[in-house]
Formats: structure tokens, C-alpha cells, sequence
């Protein structure tokens, strides 16, 4: 940001400058990483009142006195339990500083490697990880419902992704064992997962993650989900479609021609494709992701800001063990009749 003619003259930031500019460059470096600081510490602290407890969504609560540095908390009318701005908070339960968060929303809003983003955050590469399923998670819930009277909708695969060591269990892996990010089958029914896209005439979108296949049922759980009640819907003809719409107005068109879903198709490919095989049990928190990038990159708001309000601000569910004990996704259509022999209790393997 350029400073005002005021400003360079002789207002207080002009006088500041004056100063900083006879600093040496370690004073200068010093002097950011502080003003970082404080502006994270700041900007955390701007939470304000919350809408409902953050535990049982309750909307009625009254004030109950403050806590031990004097922040406001509040009495729940529902489950009866107290709670702060900070309860249950991504932030508040992190024993990060502000600063560090900050810096990880930076890299979360321009998609580093994780590599690269724990470099500069100061944390391990686990750490770095698990921050990244957190900020998936708190990205998730600021989503909002999409919007629009006529939507594309179809279906994309990704190969199918299961890393760790399967040879010391009873889950059977079903093929031989790659490398992850190496030597993927192409998408297909067979060995691949399949994401249920839309976008509307707005531009809004989504991402669902199907529960094994461009089938009848999975189609009907994302239209349930994700398109509105009045909304009419554009697909290729697949037979799965077909009465699994909810009754919306639907229409049929060459894939060719259902133009905006296949380029959000191209741009989530290319999203995706940047973090060399991710697995299937955390592929719906980079859907999530790609939809935050798609909903807010129009927004007036710098988005390593606009990131960094939402960690301050948002909440998160799944813990570290929650996050180890998630499954594996249904992966197609054939394997459904064998389910219970192959995938039905999933590998805990990350």
C-alpha cells in the first residue's frame, strides 16, 4: 500500500518510516516478524459475540462472567455448560501463536506443498499436515449453499488411493501395491473413485465426494444435499440420473456441451493434481478446498486474510484420533456386491 502525500511528509506513519528506514536490516526483519505478530494476535481477537454455543448450536445463552485474562463468556440455555469466543476454536485449541496460523493461511490460500509450507510455518511435516485437515475442515463449514436456478451436473474419477501398509493386516488392497502419485490406473469404473461436480449459471459449485460410483443412490444423496429444491438440472444422459433428481426439471445434453462442469472438471483435476495422489479418506477436504478457492476468489477481501478470519473464527470436530480413524470410501460399483468382504471395515492405516 502506497502512503499519502500526508503521510510521507510528516503524518505518524511518515514519522515511523523515517525511523525504520535507519534501522539496520536485522532491525528491519525483527521489526516485521513483530508487526506480523500483532497484527495475527489482532486479528484472532476479533471474534466478537458469538450466534450459538458451539456445542449444541443452541441460539439462547446468556453472559457468564469472564475468564482468567478477562474475556467475556456466556452460559448455554440448551446443554447448560459455559463457553468463550475461543470454544472448541481452531486457534483456541491449538498451542500455536496467532503469527504461525497466519503464515500457514498464506500458504493454504496459494496451495503450497506441504513441504515447503512447514518450512515456513516453523513446524514438522506432520504438524504441518494435520493444519492442513483442520483447515480443510473449518474451509468446509464456511461453505455456503449453492445457488442458481439451472445447474450442470456430472460425475469425474480419480484413481483410487489407499498409502500405508497393508501386508501386516487382514485389508486386502485388491491389486498390486504402487507407489502413491506413480503409476496410477487411468480414471475409470474400475480402481477409481468418482466426485460428483455442479455449477450453476452464478458460477457457484460443488464437489461431493459419491459413495463409490455414479450411481442411482449417490446421485440422489448429493441432488438431496447440494442443489436447490427448484433448481433444473442439465447431465449427459446417464441412465443413474433418471429419477434420482428429486423431481427437478432435468435435461439431457452431449457431454461435450455441458460446458461449465467440464471445466470445473479441468480446474479441479489440476488442483487436485498438485499434491500427487491424495488419499481417498481425505480427497472430500481437498473438494472442500477447491470449493472455498471457487467461492471466495471473486471476493473484495485478500483471500490469505479472508483464510485466516475463518481459522479464527471457525471450529473444528475432528481431532487427531478422529482424523486417523477415518475411512475409506466405497471405490466403484463392482466392488458394492463385495463390500462387506473387501472394504467394509477399512484400514486404519494412514
Amino acid at each position: 500500500m502506497r502512503l499519502s502525500r500526508k503521510h510521507r511528509r510528516g503524518g505518524p506513519v511518515g514519522r515511523i518510516i523515517d525511523q525504520v528506514r535507519g534501522m539496520s536490516l536485522a532491525e528491519k526483519r525483527e521489526l516485521a516478524e513483530m508487526l506480523r505478530e500483532a497484527i495475527a494476535e489482532e486479528l484472532a481477537a476479533g471474534a466478537g459475540e458469538p450466534d450459538r454455543c458451539p456445542r449444541c448450536g443452541c441460539p439462547a445463552f446468556v453472559r457468564k462472567g469472564r475468564d482468567a485474562a478477562g474475556r467475556q463468556r456466556w452460559l448455554c440455555r440448551g446443554c447448560g455448560r459455559t463457553f468463550g469466543a475461543g470454544t472448541l476454536g481452531l486457534l483456541a485449541r491449538s498451542k500455536l501463536p496467532a503469527a504461525a496460523w497466519m503464515e500457514f493461511a498464506a500458504c493454504m490460500a496459494d496451495a503450497l506443498p506441504l513441504r515447503e509450507t512447514a518450512a515456513r510455518v516453523g513446524v514438522s511435516l506432520y504438524t504441518a499436515w494435520f493444519m492442513r485437515m483442520r483447515a480443510c475442515e473449518v474451509m468446509g463449514r464456511r461453505l455456503l449453499p449453492a445457488r442458481g436456478d439451472a445447474f450442470e451436473m456430472d460425475g469425474t474419477y480419480f484413481p483410487e488411493s489407499m498409502p500405508g501398509n497393508h501386508s501386516r493386516g487382514w485389508f486386502d488392497l485388491g491389486r498390486p501395491a504402487h507407489r502413491t502419485g506413480h503409476d496410477a490406473p487411468r480414471a475409470g469404473l474400475g480402481g477409481s473413485v468418482c466426485v460428483l461436480c455442479g455449477v450453476s449459471e452464478t458460477g457457484d459449485c460443488f464437489c461431493e465426494l459419491a459413495d463409490g460410483a455414479e450411481d442411482g443412490p449417490g446421485v440422489a444423496l448429493v441432488a438431496l444435499r447440494r442443489l436447490p429444491a427448484s433448481c433444473s438440472v442439465a447431465t449427459d444422459g446417464r441412465r443413474s440420473y433418471a429419477g434420482s433428481l428429486g423431481g427437478r426439471p432435468h435435461e439431457v445434453r452431449p457431454s461435450r456441451e455441458l460446458e461449465m462442469v467440464n471445466s470445473l472438471h479441468s480446474r479441479l483435476k489440476a488442483f487436485v493434481g498438485r499434491f500427487n495422489g491424495v488419499s481417498n479418506r481425505r480427497l472430500q477436504r481437498y473438494l472442500d478446498w477447491f470449493c472455498w478457492r471457487e467461492q471466495f476468489r471473486r471476493s473484495a477481501r485478500d483471500r490469505r486474510e479472508l483464510l485466516f478470519a475463518h481459522e479464527a473464527s471457525g471450529i473444528y470436530v475432528c481431532t487427531r484420533e478422529l482424523t486417523h480413524l477415518e475411512s475409506h470410501p466405497f471405490l466403484s460399483l463392482a466392488n458394492r456386491a463385495g463390500i462387506g468382504e473387501r472394504y467394509g471395515y477399512m484400514s486404519m492405516v494412514v
